[in-house]
């Protein structure tokens, strides 16, 4: 038997190689529960691939468990919602170059903002094991993407305006939709 690779060694690297794929197990468990489980609403809905790309796109989610995903899917919540509420900061400056109504971009402006305050109330609770606290406030940052989206089905002079928010909101919208997933998954 050769000395430089005992049993003892092949077991530590099945387990480290096991632990891995475990991992990838987890992510795909919770992008399954996320997408099957998040009811649609108007044309959003928690796509499977963009759930495993954005869980996957940290690299710590490579160690996580179940409480760790949860943790990271927050921040990517938080980061996206901080610069969605910078994007639509932007459009209220250069709104002279597009067609779009102030009233209904103010209000998406102020809706970003609310969710940003929820999805770090939601983090800390989570963090504390509030779960039912996180849930909620998740849930209220998922509605700014919602609202933000009604708010460009006005209609004026006949004309519904196409929102220049859906990917942002859609994405922002899936982005919480993992988070309560993964919340519902540990209560």
């Amino acid at each position: 038997m050769n000395p430089s690779f005992s049993l003892p060694s092949f077991f530590i690297v099945f387990l480290v190689l096991n632990f891995h794929n475990v991992n990838g197990d987890l992510i795909k468990d919770v992008c399954k529960n996320a997408s099957k489980n998040t009811p649609p609403v108007k044309e959003f809905k928690v796509e499977y691939d963009f759930c495993v790309a954005s869980l996957m796109a940290n690299p710590k989610s490579k160690d996580a468990d179940l409480r760790g995903l949860g943790v990271i899917s927050m921040q990517t919540c938080l980061q996206n919602a901080t610069s969605v509420h910078s994007y639509i900061g932007q459009l209220l400056k250069d709104r002279k170059t597009q067609p779009i109504p102030k009233s209904s971009v103010n209000s998406c402006f102020n809706r970003y903002r609310d969710a940003i305050r929820s999805v770090q109330k939601a983090t800390s609770s989570f963090k504390t094991k509030d779960f039912s606290s996180a849930n909620i406030q998740m849930s209220a940052a998922m509605e700014a993407s919602i609202m933000c989206e009604y708010e460009f089905e006005e209609v004026l002079l006949g004309l519904a305006l196409p929102s220049p928010l859906t990917k942002q909101n859609g994405d922002f919208f899936q982005l919480t939709g993992i988070s309560l997933a993964i919340t519902n998954m540990i209560k």
